[in-house]
């Protein structure tokens, strides 16, 4: 079973643990390198989730699931996880659709996770090259999918 048949198939919640979904998104392409791990680590010390958290995640206990309920907390979710997919300066068609996956299972369409992105653009979270590519990247996956 994939990654992408798990969320798909076991996950009929709009609970989110944080640290389970950017492991995902950081393995979905085969590899987890250096980038990736760091990255996790700076977003579980921005959310204020503990090495114990981490692990009790990694060890697919529910430490640290939530209920996200407003737009924002969705978009920043969601946020960290495009960062987990870009830290690495790759961009896996199966992260994307991981990412899509997990905002459509929080009630975020696509279109919407674009303007997230572009929001991000405007004030200056991610530059502009980096946020057309990324958005590149999505419109193209989402191209595929039609």
């Amino acid at each position: 079973m994939s990654i992408v048949d798990w969320f798909k198939n076991d996950l009929n919640t709009e609970e989110r643990t944080l640290t389970r979904d950017l492991l995902s998104v950081a393995v979905a392409d085969g590899e987890f390198c250096d980038e990736e791990k760091n990255t996790i680590l700076e977003i579980c010390q921005l959310e204020g989730i503990s090495a114990v958290e981490l692990i009790d995640s990694i060890r697919n206990q529910s430490s640290g699931a939530k209920l996200l309920s407003s737009v924002e907390d969705k978009k920043r979710y969601l946020l960290h996880l495009i960062r987990m997919m870009t830290s690495d300066g790759k961009y896996y068609a199966i992260e994307l659709h991981v990412i899509e996956v997990i905002a459509r299972k929080i009630g975020i369409m696509q279109m919407q996770l674009i303007s997230f992105i572009l929001d991000e653009i405007n004030v200056g979270h991610i530059s502009k090259d980096e946020g057309l590519m990324i958005i590149n990247h999505f419109v193209r996956h989402f191209l595929k999918e039609v």
